[in-house]
């Protein structure tokens, strides 16, 4: 599968190519490939990487506690783009704010032409924020016996990640029959450790043989 990347806030798709090089490697192994790009804002580099990595640095839309508002449209627009100009691509791999706007794009695409395919055949959030509805005020909420997300999903969390709530709101909006998950136990981080490593690919895996099958 061609995957879509889209890094977290206060980064860029080189630090988010990084970041996932472990799983990655495994991957590619398998034939599968990435696309990473930039998000639509630029923004200041996020705390922890200031003075490590080399910018620019991107938002997709503004962070909290700032809504995203008429922003997470154009946020929209410039994904939809990409998708034109660089796709097409057969999932999405997003990580933090990245993730969350994969995951809005989705469920708005699937909302708004029920006809259509989906966007993507398969999703991986990683630390993944909660999605915004479409018009940016409101996180989605969810609805009985309805997911927002029907596609197969593959969701890495940490639990001592401060996003860790967001992470799981958004594992509650897709279709559980088509969700992995996998808890690596640390931060807001995409772990290098060989174990965890395994752990990220084998649901990444997963949940690609879902899509593949249908």
């Amino acid at each position: 599968m061609r995957f879509l990347c889209l890094h977290g806030a206060g980064t860029n798709g080189e630090i988010f190519e990084i970041q996932t090089g472990g799983i990655r490697q495994q991957l590619e192994k398998k034939g599968h490939t990435f696309k990473f790009v930039n998000g639509k804002m630029d923004a200041a580099v996020e705390s922890e990487l200031e003075g490590v990595v080399d910018g620019p640095f991107y938002n997709h839309y503004p962070r909290d506690p700032t809504l995203p508002s008429a922003h997470l449209v154009e946020a929209f627009e410039h994904i939809r783009n990409l998708i034109i100009t660089k796709g097409p691509f057969d999932a999405v791999m997003g990580f933090s704010q990245g993730g969350a706007l994969a995951a809005a794009l989705i469920a708005h695409h699937s909302k708004t032409h029920p006809s259509e395919p989906p966007l993507f055949r398969a999703a991986v959030f990683i630390c993944s924020g909660a999605p915004w509805e479409s018009a940016g005020l409101a996180y989605i909420s969810p609805q009985p016996d309805t997911y927002s997300i029907a596609i197969p999903t593959a969701h890495i969390v940490g639990k001592t990640d401060p996003l860790y709530p967001e992470s799981m709101k958004l594992y509650g909006l897709c279709e559980p029959s088509k969700a992995a998950f996998y808890d690596h136990g640390s931060k807001h981080m995409v772990p290098f450790d060989k174990e965890n490593t395994e752990q990220m690919t084998r649901v990444i895996e997963q949940t690609v043989a879902k899509a593949i099958r249908g």
